[in-house]
């Protein structure tokens, strides 16, 4: 079993753009064990894990999950691109929709 724990805390750190040593101080570890963490070299402990997981704001399965259902992926980017339009101003999160929703009826149309 290939483990991708590693590397999907690394890919919800970039994200987030934290470094290794602010995820780290917001989990209560250090620096070197999220490297290790992401490089393959240790799995977190299920404590760590859970911090990990309230901290990146991701899922255990998401984590944990060698064959992660595609759904899943886009209800993270989603779930992240709506944070982003929260910070928008009323006026601006408007217009987004509106511009969503034209996108949305054109596709429909090409199919």
């Amino acid at each position: 079993m290939d483990n991708k724990i590693g590397d999907r805390i690394l890919e919800l750190r970039n994200r987030r753009n934290l470094t290794q040593e602010e995820l780290a101080e917001k989990v209560g570890s250090v620096a070197s064990y999220i490297s290790n963490i992401e490089r393959k070299n240790k799995l977190p402990s299920l404590n760590l894990l859970r911090k990990i997981v309230k901290e990146l704001d991701t899922s255990y399965d998401y984590l944990l999950m060698d064959d992660f259902d595609m759904n899943k992926q886009l209800e993270i980017k989603y779930k992240d691109m709506f944070k982003e339009i929260k910070k928008l101003n009323p006026k601006a999160q408007q217009e987004f929709f509106n511009v969503a929703e034209n996108l949305i009826e054109s596709f429909k149309k090409i199919n």
